[in-house]
């Protein structure tokens, strides 16, 4: 520990050995290139990712959208069948004056 707080307090890490090292002018463009490089790789990969995550997303409201649909042609089947049932029961009440026999109107006949 003491060899590197000696180190350190000669200045052979300061700042200015570790820019003067790393950051030549000779340097500095091929490393602003090599972070503009792993800058486009990573975004790359990150709207990659976002893409994919949509598109999963947009699969499964189709998926849905189709369910929707299938129990909406159901439901304007039923709707249907319940009007033509209603229709039936209204003319004939109202134009052949036919009721609904009650209970002890009706006859079973055995044979």
């Amino acid at each position: 520990m003491n060899a590197a707080a000696r180190l350190l307090n000669q200045g052979v890490f300061s700042r200015g050995w570790v820019v003067s090292v790393f950051l030549s002018r000779s340097h500095a463009s091929s490393f602003i290139l090599s972070l503009a490089v792993l800058v486009s790789a990573l975004s790359i990969i990150y709207v990659t990712n976002v893409s994919r995550g949509l598109n999963a997303h947009m699969e499964k409201m189709l998926i849905e959208r189709d369910q929707f649909h299938l129990q909406w042609g159901q439901l304007l089947l039923e709707k249907s069948t319940a009007m033509m049932q209603a229709r039936v029961q209204y003319i004939a009440s109202n134009q052949l004056g036919m009721l609904v026999p009650t209970h002890k109107s009706v006859i079973v006949i055995k044979e």
